[in-house]
């Protein structure tokens, strides 16, 4: 069961001229997920880039956004 939090959250922030990340998504899974971004602390050559998350839980709801397999 998903929930209606990402569309209910960016409604309220629309009069800030705001809305959450949801970047396209690549594979099986087209679920909509909202994207957690990241700041690299260190700069430089060799230094490893900062990388970006997925929620796998909605988080305002708590609500999990992995689909539950179908028995067959």
């Amino acid at each position: 069961m998903a929930c209606n939090c990402i569309a209910e959250v960016d409604a309220k922030l629309a009069e800030r001229n705001t809305r959450i990340m949801l970047p396209i998504m690549l594979g099986a899974d087209q679920t909509a997920r909202p994207m957690i971004v990241t700041d690299q602390i260190e700069t430089g050559r060799g230094k490893k880039k900062a990388v970006g998350m997925f929620a796998t839980f909605c988080p305002f709801c708590g609500v999990s956004f992995t689909q539950e397999p179908t028995p067959c």
